[in-house]
C-alpha cells in the first residue's frame, strides 16, 4: 500500500507543478512584459536602415521566437479565461436574499404598505425595468420570488475579443515575417527587372513626371507597369506615390525617382565613344588602369550655386540641368566636374584626353516590392481589436436584483456594475419610476 501511496503523490506533484507553470504561461503580467519587449525593439527597428532592421530584427530568429512566445501566452490566457467568462455571461448568480443585496455598495430600499403584496411588488419593479430596456426574469429561491434584470452583457467578452484579437494581429505579423521578403529596383521607361524571390518579372511601360504649381514642391510621378509570370500577366497598373499595384498578396510602392543622365563619353586619342546613362553614384572609369574615375554626385535639374560654393537645385525646373561628379585620381579627389546640357567636358587623364558630352536626360523611377501574405490577417486583428477596446470601454454590463422583504415591508433593489458612477445614476432613476408608478400608499 505504501508504494502505491507514494507513486499517487509523485503524481500529484507532478500535476502540480505541470498547473503552476500553465499558470505562468497563462499569466497577465508575463504578457504585458513581452509585449512591452516587443513594441520597444520595434520602436528601436524604427530608428534603423529599413534593410537592416527587416534582415536583422524583424526576420530574426529571436525576434519571431519573442512573438511566437508571446502568442502562446496570449492563446493560454484566452483559454483560461473562457471558462470563467461563459459562466459569469450565460450562468448569472439569479437568486438573492434582502441580506446580500443591503451588503451591495449600491442599492436601496422601497417602503411599502401593509397591503402590498409580494406579487404587486415584483410585477410593478419588473414592469419599470422592462420600460427601461432590461431583459427581465422571474426566479423562486429560498428567500421568495427574486427579479433578476440585466443589460449589456455583451461587453463582459471585451476582454476576450482584445486578447485574442492581439493574438490574431501577432499570428498575422509571424506568417507575413515568415513568407514575406522586399526588394528594391527600378529603371527607365522601357526596363524591366526581376523579383526572385516572387517569382515574376516587372516591366516598365512608361513614366511621366507631374510638376506641382509650386516647383520647389517635389512632382509627382506615375509608373505604368506590368507584372507577368512565365509570359503571363498577373497585374498591370499605375503606381505612385500612396498609390501601390498590389496583386496576390505582393505590393509595389513608388519609393523615389531619379534623373538618370545620358553621357558620351569620348576618348580622343583613339576615338572610341562610348553611350553611357549615369545615375547618382555611379562609377566611371576614364583610363585604362582604372586610376582616373569620375564618382557621379547628383543631377541637378536648375543648377545654382550657394555662397561657398555648394551646389543646390533652385527647383525641380529642368531648366538648367547640370550633373555633378568628382574626378579621383589615384585615390585622391581632385576637383568637380560639371557636365552641362551639350557642353563638353574634357578631362586629362595622364594617358590621353576624354571628352564627356551630356546630349540630354530622363526621369527613372525606383520602387519597393514587398510581400505580406499576413496582412488580411493583420486588418482582421486590427477589427478584432477596435471591436474588443470598444465593449471594454464603452459598453457596460449591469445587472440588478429585487427582492420583497416580508420583515421589514420593502423591495430591496441592488445593483452591479463595474461603471459604479453609471449603476448609480441608473438604479436612482429606477427607484424613481417605481415610487412614481405606485406612489408611496402602494410603493
Amino acid at each position: 500500500m505504501t508504494p502505491e501511496k507514494t507513486d499517487l503523490s509523485a503524481q500529484e506533484n507532478k500535476k502540480s507543478a505541470l498547473q503552476q507553470l500553465l499558470q505562468f504561461l497563462s499569466s497577465m503580467q508575463l504578457g504585458l512584459i513581452l509585449l512591452i519587449l516587443l513594441a520597444v525593439i520595434s520602436v528601436f527597428a524604427t530608428l534603423q536602415e529599413n534593410e537592416t532592421a527587416i534582415s536583422n530584427i524583424y526576420h530574426s530568429w529571436w525576434y519571431l521566437g519573442m512573438m511566437a512566445f508571446t502568442a502562446l501566452n496570449l492563446l493560454l490566457c484566452t483559454i483560461r479565461r473562457f471558462k470563467p467568462l461563459t459562466k459569469l455571461v450565460f450562468r448569472p448568480q439569479k437568486l438573492t436574499s434582502p441580506a446580500s443585496l443591503r451588503k451591495l455598495p449600491h442599492h436601496c430600499e422601497l417602503p411599502l404598505t401593509q397591503t402590498t403584496t409580494e406579487a404587486a411588488a415584483l410585477a410593478q419593479a419588473e414592469a419599470v425595468f422592462q420600460r427601461q430596456g432590461l431583459q427581465v426574469e422571474v426566479n423562486t429561491g429560498p428567500a421568495g420570488k427574486v427579479l433578476f434584470a440585466e443589460r449589456g452583457k455583451i461587453g463582459y467578452f471585451g476582454s476576450l475579443v482584445t486578447h485574442f484579437s492581439l493574438l490574431v494581429i501577432l499570428l498575422g505579423a509571424m506568417y507575413g515575417s515568415l513568407t514575406g521578403f522586399e526588394q528594391r529596383s527600378g529603371g527607365l521607361a522601357g526596363d524591366h527587372f526581376h523579383v526572385a524571390e516572387g517569382g515574376f518579372r516587372v516591366d516598365i511601360k512608361d513614366i511621366r513626371m507631374e510638376p506641382e504649381e509650386d516647383p520647389t514642391v517635389r512632382p509627382r510621378v506615375f509608373s505604368e507597369l506590368e507584372v507577368t509570370k512565365d509570359g503571363r500577366q498577373l497585374a498591370a497598373g499605375t503606381v505612385a506615390i500612396n498609390q501601390p499595384l498590389r496583386f496576390s498578396g505582393n505590393s509595389i510602392y513608388h519609393t523615389t525617382f531619379r534623373y538618370v543622365a545620358d553621357v558620351l563619353a569620348k576618348d580622343l586619342t583613339s576615338g572610341r565613344e562610348q553611350q553611357l546613362k549615369l545615375w547618382d553614384v555611379d562609377r566611371l572609369q576614364l583610363d585604362r588602369e582604372g586610376k582616373v574615375n569620375l564618382h557621379v554626385m547628383q543631377f541637378f535639374p536648375n543648377f545654382s550655386m550657394r555662397q561657398g560654393g555648394v551646389p543646390y537645385s533652385k527647383n525641380y525646373l529642368p531648366e538648367n540641368p547640370v550633373l555633378v561628379g568628382l574626378l579621383i585620381e589615384n585615390g585622391i579627389a581632385v576637383r568637380n566636374v560639371f557636365l552641362r546640357l551639350n557642353v563638353p567636358e574634357v578631362i586629362n587623364t595622364g594617358s590621353g584626353e576624354v571628352e564627356l558630352l551630356m546630349s540630354g536626360f530622363e526621369q527613372a523611377a525606383v520602387f519597393t516590392i514587398t510581400r505580406n501574405l499576413g496582412r488580411p490577417i493583420l486588418f482582421s486583428g486590427a477589427v478584432l481589436l477596435i471591436i474588443g477596446l470598444y465593449l471594454c470601454f464603452f459598453t457596460f454590463p449591469r445587472r440588478y436584483w429585487a427582492v420583497f422583504d416580508q420583515d421589514g415591508g420593502s423591495l430591496i433593489i441592488g445593483g452591479r456594475s463595474r461603471n459604479r458612477l453609471l449603476l448609480a445614476k441608473e438604479l436612482e432613476q429606477l427607484q424613481k419610476d417605481i415610487t412614481s408608478r405606485g406612489g408611496e400608499a402602494d410603493v
